[in-house]
């Protein structure tokens, strides 16, 4: 029987909305285990380094697990510790913008002839949609649901387990792999492998040093909580693009809600973060993460959005690795090359703005 190309696309498109209906329903358990595989691949070096030095490959992943539980606990129990202590009293930031909107009232009121209590309508409801998304938000970040605890337990015994059969998982897929596509099956996991490890660890580094930037910074500048504000507004760096956004706008609406002369302080907030973004751009992110995913903003800023819609938070976070891996894949594939071409950065070239001249190694 022969296929068309008309049922050929309706099989394929078949196969992606079941595909993505079980990466819907089966969230709680992919998350986790994707979020686990990402992580076997920053915490691996160590763990390789310390089998060679003749320690089994159990207890190689028990210790780094440990020393990376109490780390990270020992962080999250200081930054809950911190962030325990702030206090926001909403009256007392409903009365603050009453006063502050008193006067953007009155000037359109005055310049635009616009009925005072229709403005003053407008303004009530807005700082009331405000304050309720705030605590609402609020409320979410330092609630633990059950799924979440499930998700965060789980995720070292999946990182183990994936470590430990790391050997036997790329024998099974090599083995399932013909003969003629095993030297590229080979290259392939080697690349990811190389790739995704440069790039997370990277990542890392480039997190924990902004977050010492943010809340010194911010210390500087004299926004309260700068330890606490400066950490958070590092880890939504996570995210590209708009990630930094909202770490930057995060102190800046906290001092616009809670300080009674905001201006020159949110000014400073301003200039603070684009100085350290600026860093971050031209001197953080490419000496230590490098150019190691090299996929175009248009693609990251879809794989966001999607990903958004699908995981939630959790899936921005971990869709530009997954794309980064898919790109390795497609690469390798004649028939795939094209759609590795179309979210690479490459192409552009010439028409890129630079703000210092760089000489161009073999971009592929």
């Amino acid at each position: 029987m022969k296929i068309t190309g008309l049922t050929k696309t309706a099989l394929y498109l078949i196969i992606t909305s079941l595909i993505l209906t079980f990466i819907i329903l089966a969230k709680n358990i992919l998350i986790p285990l994707v979020i686990a595989i990402f992580f076997s691949y920053l915490i691996y070096p160590l763990v390789w380094k310390i089998e060679r030095w003749g320690v089994n490959r159990a207890i190689s992943i028990l210790m780094v697990l440990l020393v990376v539980i109490i780390l990270i606990g020992g962080i999250t129990l200081l930054f809950s510790l911190k962030a325990s202590n702030i206090e926001i009293d909403f009256n007392d930031v409903k009365q603050h913008f009453d006063s502050k909107s008193l006067s953007l009232q009155n000037a359109l009121t005055d310049k635009f002839e616009i009925d005072a209590s229709t403005v003053d309508y407008y303004l009530d409801k807005a700082v009331e949609d405000v304050i309720d998304t705030w605590q609402s938000g609020i409320g979410n970040l330092f609630t633990t649901t059950t799924t979440t605890i499930f998700q965060i337990g789980i995720l070292p015994v999946f990182t183990f387990f994936l470590l430990f059969y790391r050997t036997k998982t790329a024998h099974f897929i090599l083995r399932i792999t013909s003969k003629d596509k095993k030297l590229v099956t080979l290259t392939i996991l080697r690349e990811i492998s190389k790739v995704i490890t440069k790039y997370l660890g990277g990542l890392s580094l480039v997190v924990a040093i902004l977050a010492v930037l943010n809340s010194v910074g911010l210390l500087i500048v004299g926004v309260k909580h700068a330890m606490v504000l400066g950490v958070l507004a590092a880890l939504l760096n996570l995210i590209p693009y708009i990630g930094t956004f909202l770490g930057g706008f995060i102190p800046f609406m906290y001092v616009f809600f809670t300080v009674p002369h905001p201006l020159p302080t949110m000014l400073k907030i301003v200039i603070l973060f684009v100085i350290i973004q600026f860093i971050e751009n031209n001197l953080l992110t490419p000496n230590i993460v490098g150019n190691s995913i090299k996929i175009n903003p248009l693609a990251i800023i879809l794989s966001l959005l999607f990903a958004n819609i699908i995981w939630g938070i959790a899936g921005m976070l971990v869709v530009i690795p997954v794309l980064a891996t898919l790109k390795i894949i497609m690469r390798q594939i004649d028939s795939l090359q094209p759609y590795a071409f179309l979210i690479s950065d490459r192409g552009t070239e010439q028409y890129r703005l630079k703000l210092f001249k760089r000489r161009n190694k073999n971009n592929k």
